[in-house]
């Protein structure tokens, strides 16, 4: 009995006595140290019974907001400890006692005001070499001087990376040069703005190690001054970096002094003047002389970003007067405003390439253009043009110019450049090239190159023009993985009969092809790129799923968003479920023409089952073509019987007449006898009688009676019979695309606009229908109005053609089309009165619904 309540008594207090467990979780880091994760647990203090044995703690995202005392105490091996984003606005003096191994700590994004943390709060991390206490309590009085707690870092005397706040009049005391192993300070919040007496000066940085080789003084939103000899305190600096403060490249420049000669790994003057900057010693628009690049022209660098400096213009022997260009392993020059035409500066870029042997990145993008012989409008009289002369004289522009690329180059960006220099011509030897980016890039003619520029090349973007895929094609790109080729008016090449897919990459996995205006591609298309994985075909105008995506054995994602697709038909369903049921496979057909219809339900139902094939499939619509409106196709699919219950009785509904026309077929057959030799007697006189009121009914919400589809030989036919009739005779309107459709606009969508516009659509089909290159889209588009109960009738004319010519895409919309025959040569007609009735039946269609 006594064991069993001792036993007992032990449950109890070990109940008692335990702390509740938390969710953290263990696991091992890629140097084998033992990870406690307590990331996002709610915590409000420092958890005391996690593994002893802990190499690294995780406790970000919690709610701690005091570091007590011997908080850590239980953790004597722990090497890195995070408490980034709590709410850490107290430490006490020994809350760090036991972290002798401490090597990282970060409390960075909390409450910490760092000017009243105990002097003696570090004394127990001896060995810590990276501190984060960046983004915390912002400073309250910002005209007064801040003074960093230079006794309570100093003991931090193995301290290499520090990243703080910089706030406004900084003061950094004797304290900071007991830390002699620093080597990278990060102001990783920055306060400072533009205030009368503020600048940083040249006693700043005085106390600080002068073997600091990076400094980080980013994000200063708000423009400040800085003197001349700010940095002389740091004669062995490797890494600076400015980005995204507003400093202005003039003062960047300048304080560049100490570093003459010297080499440095990266500069990094990223948006360091901005609109926000506009006077007359710190100019927004920014001109590079001589004089600014005493200092920077002399320094081996490795890496220099100048992008979205202000940079307008340079002097000669200035920007790329390199006296080191050999140092160069990544150069950024995008978004600045240099005008990309003058000659001189397109030499100096040129010959600095050709001297940078051992570059690897080149930026050269998103400048804008300097056109030469500049059309202007004249004060006086505005409607005269003026062509005066042209600012650069006497400037001889060569038919080709010749870029070679360094061997060792292996990003090459030149995006969205307007020039109307003449084309350049790539010479590569022994190319590293990787990433070529010549996309929305116009020339008088396209860059061309030698083969050996796309021997390494990965990725490649020519988009926003077509003159480029007539070029690069040429080249063997035997690497080539990823091609981009948007806005390349791909259809005005296909509707030319010129080749732009015909060369061979059999590594190549994605291509982009969306904004190219294309509503059908040839089943030829990628034949040599059979292994492509990712295929973009959005934003173009296709009405179906093109067949040739059935040759490409490994697609996995095929993106047809935003297009014109109604439906999906059997054979393509099946080969779709085909390919999904042996690998993974993705479709987009999201902001499509989609369509909930009688016709459309087989699709309905396949889709439901195939749900997980499709991108986003929850966020479909379709036009319910019942009541003609858009709603969700998840809602149709899951309520198909309320839907679709009209189906059924739309197929039974033959039954009713069958049996009444057996009933009374003898006397209808009576009747029909005695009225045949009248039928267009009393046609006419029923057209007499309505014709007005019809013809005020029927014109309310069309432009086009009717729109007219031909082919060239029919021109003739139309002018002379056609027209005279519907247009003099009956008065109606008709939309021929040769008369009625603007010069300039896009053919397809204006032809697509105008067929909507029409009440009724006319084929006129000849034995030669089928050759002409809008026939095929505009019969798809009728199909797709019919459908959509915008369109009342298909009317199709037959010219001296046999039914078994008739095209196979009419035969298959055969039920939804009125045919007629009209012979195309009026001396061929045997019987007139036959004939007469043939125009006035056509009229009927036209006029009745």
């Amino acid at each position: 009995m006594a064991t069993t309540h001792q036993f007992a008594l032990s449950i109890i207090i070990t109940v008692i006595c335990v702390e509740p467990v938390f969710s953290c979780s263990y696991s091992w880091n890629e140097k084998y140290k033992l990870v406690a994760n307590c990331e996002n647990q709610g915590l409000t203090s420092v958890p005391r019974n996690l593994s002893r044995d802990i190499q690294e703690l995780i406790l970000s995202q919690n709610l701690i907001d005091i570091l007590k005392n011997n908080s850590f105490i239980n953790y004597t091996n722990m090497e890195r400890l995070i408490l980034s984003k709590n709410k850490i606005y107290e430490i006490h003096e020994d809350a760090f006692a036991g972290l002798n191994s401490l090597k990282v700590l970060k409390v960075n994004d909390n409450l910490i005001n760092i000017t009243i943390l105990p002097e003696g709060v570090f004394k127990h991390l001896s060995n810590v070499v990276a501190l984060d206490i960046s983004r915390n309590k912002k400073q309250l009085n910002e005209s007064n001087q801040f003074i960093y707690p230079d006794a309570t870092f100093s003991g931090l005397e193995r301290l290499q990376n520090l990243s703080i706040d910089l706030y406004m009049f900084p003061v950094f005391g004797r304290g900071f040069i007991k830390l002699h192993n620093l080597t990278s300070l990060d102001f990783h919040k920055c306060y400072l703005r533009k205030s009368s007496g503020f600048k940083l000066g040249n006693s700043t940085f005085q106390n600080f190690s002068s073997n600091l080789k990076e400094l980080y003084i980013r994000g200063c939103r708000h423009f400040f001054q800085m003197e001349y000899g700010l940095l002389e305190h740091f004669p062995n600096l490797k890494i600076l970096d400015l980005s995204n403060s507003y400093v202005h490249l003039y003062q960047a420049l300048r304080i560049l002094h100490p570093f003459q000669y010297k080499n440095m790994s990266v500069i990094n003057f990223h948006h360091i003047t901005d609109s926000s900057i506009n006077g007359n010693d710190f100019p927004y628009s920014v001109v590079i002389t001589e004089e600014l690049m005493k200092y920077l022209k002399t320094i081996c660098i490795e890496s220099l970003d100048l992008s979205k400096t202000g940079i307008v213009d340079y002097q000669k022997h200035s920007l790329f007067s390199f006296e080191h260009p050999k140092c160069f392993k990544i150069f950024i020059m995008s978004a600045n405003r240099l005008p990309a035409t003058i000659s001189d500066h397109y030499f100096e870029i040129i010959r600095f390439i050709k001297h940078a042997a051992n570059i690897k990145v080149y930026d050269f993008s998103y400048l804008t253009s300097d056109y030469p012989d500049p059309v202007y409008l004249n004060v006086y009289h505005p409607e005269t043009l003026n062509h005066f002369e042209n600012r650069i004289q006497n400037v001889y522009f060569s038919p080709e110019v010749s870029i070679f690329l360094p061997p060792s180059l292996e990003f090459l960006r030149f995006t969205h450049i307007s020039s109307v220099l003449s084309s350049a011509f790539i010479i590569c030897a022994n190319t590293s090239l990787r990433y070529l980016d010549v996309s929305f890039s116009v020339y008088q003619h396209f860059p061309n190159g030698t083969n050996d520029c796309g021997k390494q090349l990965k990725y490649l973007d020519i988009s926003g023009s077509p003159k480029a895929i007539i070029t690069f094609p040429k080249i063997p790109l035997p690497k080539l993985t990823i091609l981009k080729m948007t806005h390349a008016r791909i259809d005005q090449l296909i509707l030319k009969g010129k080749e732009w897919m015909v060369f061979r990459a059999p590594y190549l996995r994605n291509v982009d092809i969306s904004f190219n205006n294309l509503w059908t591609l040839d089943r030829k298309t990628f034949l040599n790129q059979p292994n492509i994985t990712h295929l973009n075909m959005s934003n173009n105008l296709f009405r179906a799923i093109p067949t040739f995506v059935k040759n490409l054995q490994n697609l996995e994602y095929l993106n047809l968003s935003n297009n014109l697709i109604v439906s999906i038909n059997d054979t393509m369903r099946r080969w779709l479920s085909n390919v999904s049921s042996s690998r993974k496979f993705v479709l987009d057909l999201s902001n499509n023409d989609l369509v909930c219809s009688c016709d459309t339900v087989d699709f309905l139902s396949w889709m439901e089952t195939k749900k997980e094939i499709f991108h986003d499939a929850d966020n479909y619509t379709c036009t319910y073509t019942k009541k003609s409106e858009q709603v969700p196709l998840k809602k149709v699919i899951e309520n198909k019987n309320k839907y679709f219950l009209y189906c059924e009785v739309k197929k039974n509904m033959w039954l009713l007449p069958l049996c009444i026309s057996v009933g009374s077929a003898f006397g209808i057959f009576i009747a029909l006898s005695l009225l045949y030799n009248y039928r267009w007697k009393i046609i006419l006189y029923m057209y007499r009688k309505v014709r007005r009121v019809v013809e005020n009914n029927l014109h309310e919400n069309y432009m086009y009676d009717a729109y007219v589809s031909y082919e060239d030989r029919s021109v003739t036919w139309i002018q002379k019979f056609l027209l005279p009739k519907i247009e003099d005779e009956w008065g109606l309107k008709v939309c021929l695309h040769d008369r009625d459709i603007l010069p300039g606009d896009l053919t397809a969508d204006a032809k697509a606009e105008s067929i909507k516009e029409s009440r009724h659509f006319v084929f006129i089909i000849t034995e030669h229908f089928t050759e002409g290159k809008w026939g095929k889209f505009e019969i798809e588009r009728a199909v797709y109005e019919k459908c959509t109960t915008n369109l009342r009738k298909i009317i199709v004319i037959l010219q001296n053609i046999q039914v078994k010519d008739i095209p196979e895409e009419i035969v298959k919309i055969s039920n939804d089309v009125c045919f007629i025959e009209l012979p195309l040569d009026e001396n061929e007609i045997y019987d007139k009165l036959d004939h007469q009735s043939t125009w006035l039946k056509l009229k009927a269609l036209f006029y009745l619904n």
